[in-house]
C-alpha cells in the first residue's frame, strides 16, 4: 500500500474509533442519568437555556448580507442572491452570537470562582 492509502485507512479507523467514544459517552450518561431521573431535568433544562440563547441570536442575527459579506460570498463563487445563503448567513449569525454569549458566561464564572476562593 502506499502513503495516501494508509493515510485514508488512518483517518477511516480515527472516524470509526471517535463514533464509538460518542456513542459510548451518551449510552453511558444516558445509563447513569437515568438512575437519578433529577439529573435529566436538569439536563433538560440546560438544552432548553441553550435553544434559547441560540433563538436570540438568531433573530437579532441579519439575513441580508451587507457589502463585506457580499463580496467574500462572490469569491467563494456561491450566488448572492439565493434565498439560502441569506438563511445560511442568518444561521452562522445565530451560532455566532451564541457562542459569544457562552464565551461570555464562562469568563464571568472563572473571575466569579477566582474571586470566591480568594475571599472564602
Amino acid at each position: 500500500m502506499n502513503q495516501d492509502q494508509w493515510i485514508d485507512l488512518g483517518l477511516y479507523a480515527s472516524y470509526i474509533l471517535v463514533g464509538i467514544a460518542v456513542l459510548a459517552a451518551i449510552v453511558m450518561n444516558f445509563a447513569n442519568a437515568l438512575k437519578d431521573p433529577k439529573t435529566l431535568i436538569k439536563s433538560a433544562a440546560g438544552i432548553a437555556v441553550l435553544g434559547i440563547v441560540f433563538l436570540i441570536g438568531y433573530s437579532m442575527a441579519p439575513d441580508v448580507l451587507d457589502s463585506i459579506s457580499r463580496t467574500a460570498v462572490e469569491n467563494a463563487k456561491m450566488d448572492v442572491d439565493a434565498e439560502s445563503t441569506g438563511r445560511m448567513f442568518k444561521l452562522v449569525g445565530g451560532a455566532m452570537t451564541t457562542t459569544l454569549v457562552l464565551v461570555v458566561i464562562a469568563v464571568v464564572g472563572l473571575v466569579y470562582s477566582s474571586i470566591a476562593k480568594l475571599i472564602g
